[in-house]
């Protein structure tokens, strides 16, 4: 059975001024098994946002289902919403959401503490976390003293730490210069690869699509297509009327193939540099 399953989801808001009604999501179906990786692109407006919130519990849709381990959770009581979240899901945004007056070991630790964890319990949860993602040297600094990258990074253990059933990464490299996102991408990867962790990444980040397993494309509401990264990067015409753009690392791979270099083109960037290295 798959870990997370959405069903015929559709989201209807009324505006305030006008009461106009405006269809957000339309019939909206996929799953996510335990251990994949999924993206979920498309331009502003595609109704990202609004799936977020819906998968977040923070909104309700207009009807359809959000099954996380077969439990609907559009039907989770109000008091019962912040621990659901807390036990079973994970968010790393764009904003880091670290506390600046926190060292970065106490950002890690909060969520834990506000699930009750003993002092011991968050310590040895934290080491082979922050050994993984090369923060050990930080622990002790504020938010304020390090990198973007190493924000997101910090973001990321604590979210390790309290051990969700899938981790759902919203836009969380948007704000890294091209370096802090080629690393975090790495990691994230690294992370799927090594913990089998679960995830969902919404994102406009191509090189972040490429690393996926399965990715879905939302237009207008709609799942407009869903296949593999190749099979999305294929449609270059489809993505191009969406204003989405191919990963630069394919681009380099078709001029190489172009130039019979390459015998077939790949899309990550980690690729195209192994198939280099290869032909020496």
């Amino acid at each position: 059975m798959a870990l997370l399953e959405v069903k015929n989801l559709k989201k209807v808001y009324t505006t305030r001024f006008t009461q106009n009604q405006v269809q957000a999501l339309t019939n909206v179906n996929f799953s996510v098994n335990k251990g994949e990786y999924v993206a979920i692109m498309g331009e502003s407006g595609s109704g990202k946002t609004t799936l977020l919130n819906i998968l977040a519990a923070l909104d309700k849709p207009t009807s359809g289902q959000v099954l996380l381990h077969g439990k609907d959770i559009t039907h989770i009581s109000e008091k019962e919403i912040a621990n659901f979240r807390r036990e079973h899901l994970g968010f790393v945004f764009q904003d880091f959401n670290l506390l600046d007056n926190f060292n970065n070991r106490d950002n890690i630790f909060l969520p834990l503490v506000l699930s009750k964890k003993k002092y011991p319990e968050m310590k040895k949860r934290l080491e082979p976390i922050a050994k993984q993602l090369g923060i050990e040297g930080i622990l002790d600094k504020f938010p304020y003293e390090i990198s973007g990258g190493q924000k997101q990074r910090v973001a990321i253990a604590g979210i390790l730490a309290i051990e969700p059933d899938i981790i759902i990464f919203d836009e969380s490299t948007s704000m890294l210069d091209p370096q802090g996102k080629a690393s975090i991408n790495a990691q994230i990867r690294k992370l799927h690869e090594e913990k089998n962790i679960t995830i969902l990444s919404i994102t406009h980040d191509m090189e972040e699509v490429a690393q996926s397993e399965n990715v879905i494309v939302l237009e207008n509401g709609e799942i407009a297509m869903q296949g593999t990264p190749m099979d999305i990067f294929k449609q270059e015409d489809k993505l191009a009327k969406m204003q989405l753009d191919i990963p630069f690392a394919l681009k380099i791979s078709k001029e190489l193939k172009k130039r019979k270099i390459f015998k077939e083109n790949v899309c990550r960037l980690d690729e195209v540099v192994e198939k280099l290295c290869r032909l020496k």
